[in-house]
């Protein structure tokens, strides 16, 4: 059988850099391509897919991820993202996990403005670097390739299932590792990682609610594959513009594309804590445009942004938030009904 072939031939032991599989001479494998041929017939392709879960995690991390980016191109054929992403999930949480004494931001000597704990952590990284043999250094390297290739498949899965995205962003520790290792790390930098971080990002909502209290109106809205709030408020802006008369918005709302680099706000975006019983009481409690659409405050269950209308306008703009981050992404705003004035008066009490 084409598996039982491939776990032999992967499964020899890796003892010293001379053993790692570069990608080119992996893909070379005749038991890889063997395999790979048997898995692109539909009528096997998820039962090669399964047999990678239980495979991968008796792999050596180099030929794992090798592995992991070959059934990642399965996915891109249309094959079940599904099936071996959590697995993915497991590996990378492990191999963060592994990898993460060795980083930290670097830190300047003679900066005063610097935390202690980050002056520590840097000092900490580099003790622990320093201390990895110099013979052994080569398994921390082959670690820290297999991280940013295993970016690739995961990605491939990610964008195009919502229970993998909502898995994944919901896995705690998993994420505590990914954002200092992705966006604060210079002593051990990755390549990829950053990727994922941004995928952490990306919000799913069936049900966002937009209140615009000075015409006390709003709508529905189901937001798919959303990079963060300033993204929203681009694609939201347009659903405004579109609805203007029936919402009752005054002011002219310029025109504008999905996917352009910079954007401007039409409208104060606030948080729906900014209102209490019908009234303006925090006009400073602004929705956060980096933030994950998410991460905005509820109510009723629901996550709501309010558009308030002002004769001054507002001077908040925003640039390089709205592109796609992978292929698979697709996102999109689409509106789904008006607000009963019952409804608006309701998020505003």
């Amino acid at each position: 059988m084409p598996i039982d072939d491939l776990a032999a031939a992967l499964s020899a032991p890796i003892a010293t850099p001379d053993d790692l599989d570069p990608l080119e001479q992996f893909f070379n494998r005749p038991e890889v391509g063997a395999f790979y041929a048997c898995a692109q017939d539909p009528a096997h392709t998820a039962d090669c897919l399964q047999a990678c879960a239980d495979l991968l995690p008796r792999l050596h991390p180099n030929r794992a991820s090798a592995l992991a980016l070959m059934c990642g191109s399965l996915v891109e054929d249309d094959a079940d993202p599904v099936i071996l992403f959590p697995t993915l999930q497991s590996l990378l949480r492990q191999w963060l996990q592994t990898l993460r004494p060795y980083c930290a931001l670097e830190v300047e000597d003679d900066d005063e403005e610097v935390e202690e704990a980050d002056r520590q952590a840097w000092a900490d990284a580099q003790a622990a670097l320093a201390a990895v043999p110099e013979d052994r250094r080569w398994e921390v390297e082959a670690l820290h390739q297999a991280v940013d290739v295993l970016v690739l498949p995961m990605m491939t899965m990610l964008m195009r299932d919502q229970g993998n995205h909502h898995a994944f962003v919901s896995d705690a520790g998993l994420m505590a590792l990914l954002h200092p290792m992705a966006t604060n790390n210079d002593s051990l930098p990755f390549e990829q990682l950053h990727y994922l971080w941004m995928a952490a990002q990306v919000s799913y909502e069936d049900e966002l609610v937009v209140v615009m209290p000075a015409s006390r109106s709003g709508f529905v809205a189901r937001a798919h594959a959303i990079n963060n709030t300033f993204h929203a408020f681009t694609l939201l802006q347009i659903i405004i513009g579109e609805h203007a008369g029936v919402l009752g918005v005054k002011r002219e709302v310029a025109p504008r594309q999905p996917e352009m680099e910079r954007d401007t706000a039409d409208f104060q975006w606030l948080q729906i804590g900014a209102y209490a019983d019908g009234a303006l009481v925090q006009p400073m409690l602004w929705a956060w445009g980096e933030a994950a659409l998410r991460h905005n405050m509820e109510k009723h269950g629901k996550c709501v942004l309010v558009a308030l209308e002002t004769e001054e306008g507002t001077q908040r703009n925003w640039s390089g938030f709205n592109g796609i981050i992978h292929d698979a992404q697709q996102p999109s705003m689409t509106f789904t009904r008006y607000l009963t004035a019952e409804e608006v008066a309701s998020y505003l009490a």
